[in-house]
């Protein structure tokens, strides 16, 4: 995101924001709905979110 930024791609960068934001918000409602509150629930958001290339 820090070279979308740097060339000047704001656009492109608030839809990338924007989609990861989205996708963020709808892991924690999934997680929170699952019964997970609080850290945990936080964690396995971010891991839903972003922990996806931990395998790359």
């Amino acid at each position: 995101m820090a070279l979308l930024s740097w060339y000047g791609k704001l656009v492109v960068l608030g839809i990338v924001s924007g989609v990861f934001l989205f996708w963020f918000s709808a892991a924690l409602a999934w997680v929170y709905a699952d019964g997970d509150h609080g850290r945990h629930a936080l964690q396995r958001a971010y891991n839903g979110t972003f922990g996806w290339g931990d395998g790359v």
